[in-house]
């Protein structure tokens, strides 16, 4: 009886050891690397009414501009994290490429404040037609690159930082 609850200890602590290096791992800005999907993927179009009342389309952008799409909720710590990098980023390349926020799991007045604590002035909007399931993301935060094609041509999973997403901007406008 005594080897039976020793081995039960074990198996827990192998498996709570296993839980948690991949919830470390999961946000720590891991990007999609698999080159069947980057660039070959065309980017799910949608419509999104955004928090100033006005709709959009990603498809409205197609052919012009680049579009930088993020998936995050106030709730949420590293979505907080990346705000004020995406807000400073998004004003510096605002003529070159287009941020769009898509809210997940918040509510309107929540997604507000948070634009206002971080000066965020791109467009967002709340998802209410299940934009997260058509880019299969995973969690979030997470960032889609998208060409004047239409195309994803990169991903990250996490908080993204300043160099990461300029960096990313640079391949997209070139």
């Amino acid at each position: 009886m005594k080897n039976i609850k020793i081995f039960f200890i074990i198996i827990g602590v192998i498996l709570l050891t296993g839980i948690s290096w991949a919830l470390i791992n999961a946000g720590s800005g891991n990007t999609l690397t698999d080159p069947n999907l980057l660039g070959s993927r065309q980017a799910p179009d949608f419509k999104l009414k955004l928090l100033s009342g006005e709709t959009i389309t990603l498809s409205d952008f197609k052919g012009n501009t680049p579009v930088v799409i993020n998936f995050w909720a106030s709730w949420c710590p590293p979505c907080r994290e990346e705000a004020p990098v995406l807000a400073k980023v998004s004003a510096a390349y605002a003529n070159q490429v287009k941020f769009i926020g898509v809210v997940t799991n918040d509510t309107p007045a929540k997604a507000l404040a948070f634009m206002k604590e971080f000066g965020i002035t791109y467009y967002n909007g709340i998802d209410n037609t299940d934009i997260a399931q058509q880019y299969k993301i995973t969690g979030i935060p997470e960032t889609f690159w998208i060409n004047k094609d239409g195309r994803i041509i990169d991903h990250w999973i996490g908080a993204i930082d300043e160099a990461n997403l300029t960096s990313r901007i640079r391949k997209l406008i070139q």
